[in-house]
C-alpha cells in the first residue's frame, strides 16, 4: 500500500504527541462494526453458559441485553461469570483487533521495533449490578511497567467496546507522567498502587472514547479506572505489546515479572470419557 505524504507527516505527529505525553487515543483506527462484531460473540459466550445453567436469557444480542444477560449470570453462577470473562478476553477475533496491521504501523511508529506479547488481553467488564466482592472495580493511580518488567518502551493498548463517557467508568490518566519514570508505589490486592503524595490528582484526565478508538500508553504513565458510573455497562479490553529489540531488555536477558503454571490434577473428574471424545469428532 502506497502511503502519502500527508499520512507519514500523520504519523510521525502522532508518535511524537504520544512520547510528549505518554498516550494517544486513536480516534476510528479499527471499524466501530468490526469492534461491535466481536463484542456479539463475547455475548454468545455468555449465552451459552446461561443455557447450559436453565437461567433465563434474552435471546437477543445488543449493549443493553448483554448487561440483562450478564447479571442473570452473575447472580446465578458467580465462577461461571469470572470464567466467562476469561474467556472473552481469548477470543480470536479480539487478537485480531489487536494485531490489525493499522495498530502495528502505530506501535512501529513509537518505536516497537520487534513486537513480543507476554501476556494475554486483559477484560474489563464494570457496572453498578456487576460487583464481584473483593474484585476489580476502579483500579487506584498505578503503573503498568511493575507488573511486567519487561522492556522500557512496552505500550499498554485499551479498547473500548461501547461508548465511554465522563459517567461510564472512563480511563482517567495524568499526561506527561511516563517521563518521571517509576514511581515509588505498594502492592495492594490487584495493583502496585502509586502513593498519592506522588502526583497531582487534579491533572488527571478523562479519556472518552468510542468503539473504534484504542487508547494507546506507554506503561510508565499513571492512570486509574474511574469509579464515576451509572447504572450502564462498561466493557473494555486491554493488551501489551512489549519491544523485543529494547536495549535494557535485552541486556537483562528478556525478564518477565509473572509465572505461569499448570493444574496438576484433572480440573473436571472423570472427565472426558471414550465416548465423549469420540463424540467431539
Amino acid at each position: 500500500m502506497k502511503v502519502s505524504h500527508s499520512n507519514r507527516t500523520e504519523s510521525i505527529a502522532e508518535a511524537i504527541q504520544y512520547k510528549h505525553d505518554g498516550y494517544f487515543v486513536a480516534r476510528g483506527i479499527l471499524e466501530r462494526d468490526r469492534v461491535e462484531q466481536v463484542l456479539s460473540e463475547m455475548h454468545q459466550l455468555v449465552f451459552q453458559q446461561l443455557n447450559h445453567l436453565r437461567l433465563p436469557a434474552s435471546g437477543q444480542k445488543g449493549g443493553g441485553k448483554l448487561h440483562t444477560d450478564l447479571q442473570t449470570l452473575f447472580t446465578g453462577n458467580l465462577n461461571a461469570y469470572l470464567a466467562t470473562l476469561t474467556l472473552c478476553a481469548k477470543l480470536a477475533s479480539l487478537y485480531d483487533l489487536y494485531m490489525d496491521n493499522r495498530v502495528r504501523q502505530f506501535v512501529a511508529s513509537i518505536g516497537i521495533g520487534l513486537p513480543v506479547f507476554q501476556t494475554a488481553p486483559v477484560m474489563h467488564m464494570m457496572s453498578e449490578s456487576l460487583k464481584v466482592p473483593g474484585g476489580y472495580h476502579g483500579l487506584g493511580v498505578h503503573q503498568d511497567w511493575p507488573t511486567l518488567q519487561g522492556g522500557l518502551d512496552t505500550v499498554t493498548l485499551w479498547m473500548p467496546f461501547v461508548d465511554v463517557d465522563r459517567n461510564l467508568f472512563p480511563l482517567e490518566l495524568l499526561p506527561g507522567s511516563h517521563l518521571a519514570g517509576l514511581y515509588p508505589y505498594s502492592r495492594s490486592n490487584h495493583i502496585f498502587e502509586v502513593d498519592p503524595g506522588d502526583y497531582d490528582a487534579a491533572k488527571f484526565i478523562h479519556v472518552e472514547a468510542a468503539p473504534g478508538d484504542i487508547v494507546f500508553m506507554s506503561s510508565f504513565t499513571l492512570h486509574r479506572t474511574s469509579t464515576s458510573g451509572d447504572d450502564r455497562l462498561r466493557v473494555a479490553t486491554s493488551w501489551r505489546y512489549e519491544n523485543g529489540a529494547e536495549p535494557h531488555f535485552v541486556a537483562r536477558a528478556y525478564p518477565f515479572a509473572q509465572r505461569r503454571t499448570v493444574v496438576s490434577e484433572l480440573i473436571t473428574p472423570d472427565f472426558p470419557t471414550v465416548e465423549q471424545v469420540r463424540g467431539a469428532f
